[in-house]
């Protein structure tokens, strides 16, 4: 279904309130206008009650759509995360059979080091990482410390 171009004239104070509403429902205004025409000419016909529902239907597609998006990306990145093991895994060589026992010390402790940063990141809203690129070491690792 296509749009044309309509203008409306607004008073200020019904065009903010307009902006609020919109912004509120994660709208545009544009969209918002619409909406109001269309249950106007159904409250004539058939009532409220079905441009509600109408709403209702077209908020409930776009949800579904950003869950079908959502639900993609992350299925994108588990297939990218198991790629990047899979590679891992084929260019690591065989452990020494002598060594295994001072490994697997070492693989415990770097385990707790990584779960210590996982929480710490999960603490900060999950973009720790992201700060880690512009902060000076020296002041993440004094902050650590005071933790």
């Amino acid at each position: 279904m296509g749009s044309i171009c309509l203008r409306t004239y607004l008073e200020p104070e019904l065009a903010r309130k307009v902006s609020k509403l919109a912004a509120r429902q994660g709208r545009s205004d544009s969209a918002f206008i619409a909406a109001a025409v269309r249950a106007m000419l159904a409250s004539g016909e058939e009532g409220p009650a079905r441009a509600a529902g109408d709403s209702l239907r077209r908020q409930i597609g776009r949800i579904e759509n950003e869950l079908l998006r959502i639900s993609g990306e992350q299925a994108m990145q588990r297939e990218l995360f198991l790629t990047y093991v899979q590679v891992w895994l084929e260019h690591n060589p065989p452990l020494d059979e002598a060594i295994t026992e001072s490994l697997a010390a070492s693989a415990d402790a770097r385990l707790d080091r990584f779960m210590d940063l996982a929480a710490i990141t999960l603490s900060r809203g999950g973009a720790a990482h992201l700060h880690s690129l512009t902060d000076d070491p020296a002041d993440a690792e004094t902050e650590e410390a005071s933790s």
